[in-house]
């Protein structure tokens, strides 16, 4: 067997759990080291999960796993994918919804009918099961963080979260530089891209945070075959029963934490600054842009210590109860 290149930089990945009494621990922090890839494509295993709601109990490293591009049934599978330039583009397709982040570089994601979108760091997508191509038409590597989720393989009625919060709970300023949102969905048998802008359904907290939600889901495998926008929906911390939640938060320079927990899988992803993350007792992690960590229904606080804003992708999946207060 080829042995794999390593990323470049090295993929810092923080994974949290729970002692025997119960208390918020980190029980990994290391270099992702799950590689797989062809040539000039290095994709990068950080977590997985084989059910819904998601187990979060266990003591297994879900990054070690073995697995497959198409999660199993309600399953997920969460990577980086480094795109070297001059890649070999190969249009495919997954029975899933994809959360994209571009971390670094720059991308070109070619659908159907050779219909070209261009993504650029801190851009987000995200994909409802069409067919596509990744080309990196520049002259460094582009890094996407990817989480894919089960969804549905024909069309079919769904469940119905709360509308849109009209008004906000909160007011204040808009997220700093704008989120960019790429939507693509099926359409008379294409893919296409649905929607394409900045993304606008914010929620501000009285230390100064700001959430934007990017998209959701209400069902597992999810809903990816209906014209709604689930930009749209109710901006809430836990997602419905077997529902998740992709949000983008900015955290101003200086803000103070607040402890607090849910039943989720938390995938956190650092796209800019930096952050103290605070667990049981007073046990502190800090992370740097490019790091991602995997909270698992542990309880937390997060500090912005820094100069300036620090801006996190999280993605909330509901997961096993087991027992501790929901405080979000």
């Amino acid at each position: 067997m080829t042995e794999q290149p390593t990323p470049k930089p090295p993929i810092r990945r923080v994974i949290t759990g729970h002692d025997k009494d119960m208390k918020a621990v980190v029980t990994i922090d290391d270099h992702a080291s799950n590689h797989s890839g062809r040539e000039g494509v290095l994709n990068t295993l950080i977590w997985s999960s084989d059910e819904m709601p998601i187990e979060i109990w266990s003591d297994e490293d879900y990054g070690a796993r073995q697995t497959d591009r198409q999660p199993p049934p309600c399953g997920t599978r969460i990577c980086y994918i480094d795109f070297m330039p001059g890649n070999e583009a190969r249009m495919h397709r997954t029975d899933t919804l994809d959360y994209i982040i571009c971390l670094s570089g720059e991308i070109d994601m070619e659908l159907d009918d050779g219909v070209v979108t261009h993504l650029k760091v801190g851009e987000l997508m995200v994909q409802q099961a069409t067919n596509h191509a990744w080309i990196n038409r520049g002259t460094e590597t582009c890094r996407l963080a990817v989480i894919m989720i089960d969804a549905k393989r024909e069309p079919g009625q769904g469940d119905i979260s709360p509308p849109r919060m009209m008004p906000h709970d909160g007011t204040g300023d808009p997220p700093s530089p704008p989120l960019h949102r790429v939507v693509t969905r099926n359409a008379n048998g294409k893919s296409i891209v649905a929607w394409e802008g900045n993304a606008s359904n914010h929620k501000w907290s009285g230390r100064g945070m700001v959430a934007t939600l990017i998209w959701s889901t209400d069902e597992c495998p999810a809903e990816v075959w209906s014209d709604d926008d689930y930009g749209e929906r109710q901006l809430g911390t836990q997602p419905p029963r077997n529902g998740s939640r992709f949000t983008i938060n900015d955290y101003p320079a200086g803000m103070p934490g607040r402890m607090h927990r849910t039943d989720t899988v938390d995938i956190i992803v650092v796209m800019d600054g930096e952050i103290d993350m605070e667990l049981d007792d007073g046990a502190e992690t800090h992370l740097n842009k490019g790091d991602i960590m995997i909270q698992q229904g542990t309880n937390h606080a997060w500090w912005n210590r820094s100069d300036k804003t620090c801006r996190l992708a999280i993605i909330l999946i509901d997961a096993k109860d087991g027992g501790l207060e929901i405080t979000a």
